[in-house]
């Protein structure tokens, strides 16, 4: 009699583990997760971009697609979020040489550029830098070729 109780005792031990562990299971594959990195530091950043222009006339957009690393675009008339603001940042581009006026501040990484009308015809660059919230420069840069073809005017 004793033996069935210790057996009938054990049975419900592990039925009763069973369930338990069962009930600790968890499933994580429709569930969102956020995750900040507070490592990430903005004098890391790193920017790309790409278009599939290489020649544009004087007044026309040239459309690029951005990729940036290590910077959480914000929108420079916005305020980033309290957890954010050490790494919050945005796109400034310019053609040529960062020392002049920028073409483009934005934080959207798909943008059209407009080049300015009286850009002369020949070969320039178009710089793009990632700038702190607050508008100080980084090191971030990427620079790409870009041929300015010379306007052509009909005469009636």
């Amino acid at each position: 009699m004793r033996s069935i109780i210790v057996k009938l005792a054990f049975a419900s031990a592990t039925a009763v583990s069973a369930v338990g562990l069962s009930g600790c299971t968890a499933d994580v594959h429709d569930n969102t997760m956020d995750v900040h990195d507070n490592t990430a530091n903005i004098d890391d950043a790193k920017v790309e971009f790409e278009t599939t222009q290489d020649t544009v006339a004087a007044g026309e957009m040239v459309h690029v697609t951005l990729k940036a690393e290590d910077v959480f675009l914000v929108d420079p008339s916005e305020t980033p979020p309290p957890d954010s603001v050490k790494v919050a940042g945005h796109f400034e581009f310019f053609l040529d040489s960062t020392s002049g006026s920028s073409l483009l501040v934005t934080a959207e990484e798909s943008v059209d550029v407009m080049i300015p009308p009286a850009t002369p015809p020949g070969d320039h660059k178009l710089i793009c830098r990632v700038d702190k919230h607050d508008g100080t420069p980084t090191e971030a840069t990427f620079e790409m070729d870009l041929t300015i073809k010379a306007s052509v005017t009909t005469g009636s």
